[in-house]
């Protein structure tokens, strides 16, 4: 069947054909997965965002059935249209691991490891309505045993009932290629003014194997006459590049910040860093980021100094450091 005679097809003669839970799922994921044959790497991005904003809006207007089940991750592309949760759609693995508690389950449905990161998506459903706009997890992670803080989390309401998000953590510095443990307790879900919307004792458990990602040490000095800092490592993996640095900071006062662009002419956009205290004035931390296209050669980075008020944290100064480029193999 060519598209002229689809086109021609007369969808309310269409006799319905109940599936199974297994074959819908394969069905969607097929569909969705389908973006990675795309031969042109330049493009694959906006193909790939263009073909899932195609299928969610037809299977909305036709189909709202069938939209209503898309993976999680789907439904949150229509929220933030991103080219990382598109990579988290390609790799991810369907879960559908489902728990109630105190009225309300929470079903995990998609989980990607890229060695270094995790990344969750999930639905939960209330039996009544909950009034307020969700904002974070207070939560007990763990994987292998050790207990883990994460570093983000989205959460969009999807009606007065339902939620749907996805959380992220850093598993390890270095490169893991083995499966992993997860365990994940959600016990007390806080709204944009702290206060809790919904309580519980939920519990999941998973196994996750790694994509390939690769880690390797650098000695990258940056900084100036005060400030002498040193990129030492970089962790690659599909869905997150993080850059590791050291350097004679104060934790209290002092805080580097990053403007990030390529060759390629992308602007990185909200790249935070996160940083530890080592010692007296020296710190470390790393800077997660994400990078786009496999043709990006370089990095370029517009490192500041930021420094507070040790009591009120109110801005005092911005120190600019020399641009420092950073090439990718």
């Amino acid at each position: 069947m060519n598209e002229k005679d689809f086109i021609k097809i007369d969808i309310e003669k269409i006799e319905p054909v109940e599936l199974s839970d297994w074959e819908k799922k394969n069905i969607e994921k097929s569909i969705l997965c389908s973006s990675k044959k795309h031969s042109n790497k330049k493009f694959k991005w906006i193909s790939a965002i263009a073909m899932t904003t195609l299928i969610v809006t037809s299977s909305t207007i036709w189909l709202p059935a069938v939209a209503d089940r898309l993976p999680i991750v789907q439904q949150l592309i229509q929220v933030k249209d991103n080219p990382q949760l598109q990579v988290f759609s390609d790799y991810a693995t369907i879960i559908n691991q489902m728990d109630e508690s105190n009225g309300s389950t929470i079903e995990l449905a998609e989980a990607f490891f890229d060695g270094s990161i995790i990344s969750v998506s999930y639905e939960m459903k209330h039996d009544k309505p909950i009034n307020g706009d969700p904002l974070f997890w207070i939560d007990h992670l763990e994987v292998n045993g050790n207990t883990l803080s994460t570093l983000s989390q989205q959460i969009n309401k999807k009606d007065e009932y339902t939620w749907i998000g996805m959380f992220t953590a850093r598993v390890s510095d270095e490169v893991i290629d083995e499966t992993i443990n997860v365990q994940w307790s959600p016990k007390e879900l806080k709204g944009i003014e702290y206060t809790t919307l919904v309580e519980g004792d939920w519990n999941y458990q998973l196994e996750l194997t790694p994509t390939q990602a690769n880690s390797k040490k650098i000695n990258i000095p940056f900084g100036d006459e005060q400030y002498q800092l040193v990129f030492n490592q970089i962790t690659s993996g599909k869905f997150a590049t993080t850059l590791y640095f050291e350097g004679n900071l104060d934790w209290n006062t002092e805080f580097l910040m990053i403007e990030i662009k390529d060759n390629l002419g992308n602007v990185y956009e909200n790249v935070g860093t996160s940083s530890f205290k080592s010692e007296p004035e020296r710190v470390n931390g790393y800077i997660d980021f994400f990078v786009p296209d496999t043709g990006i050669q370089t990095l370029i980075f517009t490192p500041t100094i930021r420094v507070v008020d040790e009591k009120t944290l109110a801005p005092k100064e911005l120190i600019q450091l020399p641009i420092i480029q950073l090439p990718l193999e």
